[in-house]
């Protein structure tokens, strides 16, 4: 009897000692999402939700709107077109409009989570993509009460959100009592960490992660801010298809799409919606994008660093107040401009790694921004920090050469991405076909994130469980190595075998509208 009892005590003392090693594997570790652009909504004084627009906002600004469209197709006055629906677009976004010194107009506010998540963690279980996905992947990993949410407004100055990340870290430091904390910035989270490490450096952050980040801006602000605004319905029918996230539907729009391409429809559609904008560019800008959006420091952050004296010449020329001046100037010189600086200085005390998408097509605003490799919402040569990336469904040639560090091979296996022009080309990961911050919970994206924050020492493409080029299925949630070999499906083949009967089709409808 004795000996039994000895044995069960031997037994639950190695049990009892083994228990805190299974329940607190990652005790010492925080982990912080740090927000992208317009994660939750604006509120009023009163807490009414005032963006995103309600339902019943919409369909009220599409009944004042709507009657002038339809005027516009008989008479195709595009100044009359313009008396009506400028004002009420711009009516309706005043709301979220800053001050010419880049304060905010209204006194407006977003959801702070400060502290623990407590019973805010069940908020994040209805979703499954997105931050809110990556916060609750992370609080089944790290636990409810190692898992925080870093949220701000992102209309206003990216430096300003520093000082408030800053004190966020030190709290919740102070509050876990966690040695190591870890950052997975996501959209333009990642002009926010940029900020930080230029005001803060990386002393009280072990990991950085850029996930689907806009630290080197987005052609889509830059060339629409110095007036470049084109529509192209092409794209526009491409980027709905991608949107869809389901392989059937989205080759099936494609299909349609690459139909009314080869026979000139796209052409003629684009042609009749960019007649509005011919000769009225000024009133557009003047009476609606310059007075609602030109004065947010959070959007001039998202301007990428060529375009930024053009933008300011074309968006500011009425002037502006020197507050936002002086702001915007700082943010692109001392943040963007240098943000190789700053992620290599960071690189002594805390890892670094940014996982940049591509192979979708991006915001159809202008004839760059239609074409260039993109994530959905911000272009992958910005969003890895300098890969040379080919022109949307094209590579960069079979005789390509990277063009630097030739003794490792930094090219993907499909000839669309050279790694080696990186900021830190062995510590960035491209993920083909998922879209903008997707990172799917239960899936092989979230995972990877999850993993990189919680590793003690910096890995890289070389050493870590994830290649540097991958693609992701959304079907199956998993990530596989990236290959030249282009997917096909059993829908391909249908839609291959019905292209002379679609072609045909078109032809018919064209010589119709011909007579």
């Amino acid at each position: 009897m004795k000996k039994l009892l000895a044995l069960i005590l031997c037994a639950v003392m190695i049990f009892a000692s083994a228990l805190p090693a299974f329940a607190s594997e990652f005790n010492d570790l925080a982990f912080i999402a740090v927000s992208g652009m317009n994660t939750f909504p604006l509120y009023d004084s009163n807490n009414n939700k005032v963006y995103p627009f309600s339902t019943s906002k919409i369909l009220d600004m599409a009944k004042d709107i709507l009657p002038a469209v339809m005027n516009y197709l008989v008479t195709k006055d595009s100044d009359r077109l313009c008396d009506k629906v400028l004002p009420v677009l711009t009516d309706a976004f005043d709301i979220i409009a800053c001050t010419e010194d880049g304060n905010s107009k209204y006194d407006l506010h977003t959801d702070i989570f400060t502290g623990y998540l407590g019973d805010r963690a069940a908020y994040f279980n209805d979703f499954d993509t997105d931050e809110e996905g990556i916060v609750r992947a992370a609080v089944e990993k790290f636990g409810e009460n190692r898992t925080f949410f870093f949220n701000y407004d992102w209309r206003l100055d990216p430096l300003d959100h520093a000082d408030e990340l800053n004190k966020f870290i030190k709290e919740v430091k102070e509050l876990t009592g966690c040695k190591r904390v870890s950052l997975a910035s996501f959209s333009m989270g990642g002009n926010v960490t940029l900020a930080y490490l230029q005001k803060y450096g990386s002393g009280d952050v072990d990991c950085i992660e850029l996930c689907s980040t806009a630290f080197q801006g987005t052609d889509a602000v830059g060339e629409l801010f110095k007036g470049d605004l084109v529509l192209d319905i092409e794209g526009l029918i491409d980027r709905l298809a991608s949107l869809t996230r389901r392989d059937a539907i989205q080759e099936f729009l494609e299909y349609l799409n690459d139909g009314l391409a080869a026979n000139g429809f796209d052409a003629k559609i684009s042609d009749f919606a960019n007649e509005i904008l011919t000769g009225q560019e000024e009133r557009i800008y003047t009476e609606f994008l310059i007075p609602v959006f030109g004065y947010m420091p959070g959007l001039w952050a998202l301007a990428n660093y060529e375009d930024f004296e053009a933008d300011k010449a074309f968006m500011l020329k009425g002037g502006a107040g020197e507050t936002l001046n002086t702001r915007i100037d700082f943010y692109h010189n001392s943040v963007q401009g240098k943000a190789e600086t700053l992620l290599k200085r960071a690189l002594y005390d805390t890892n670094v790694y940014i996982i940049s998408q591509y192979n979708l097509r991006g915001i159809c605003c202008s004839d760059g921004t239609t074409y260039e490799n993109d994530d959905l919402l911000i272009e992958t040569k910005y969003s890895s920090g300098g890969a040379t990336v080919a022109r949307l469904y094209e590579t960069l040639g079979d005789n390509y050469t990277q063009q630097y560090l030739t003794e490792l091979n930094y090219l993907s296996a499909d000839g669309i991405i050279d790694a080696s022009t990186c900021m830190l080309p062995d510590k960035t990961w491209f993920i083909k076909d998922m879209a903008h911050i997707d990172f799917p919970y239960g899936g092989d994206g979230a995972q990877m994130v999850l993993y990189f924050a919680s590793q003690e020492q910096q890995l890289t493409v070389w050493n870590a469980p994830y290649p540097q080029f991958q693609e992701y299925d959304y079907q199956s949630k998993t990530l596989s190595p990236v290959s030249g070999e282009k997917k096909t499906t059993f829908l391909t083949g249908i839609l291959a075998f019905f292209s002379k009967i679609r072609n045909a089709f078109y032809s018919l409808i064209n010589k119709i509208f011909s007579l």
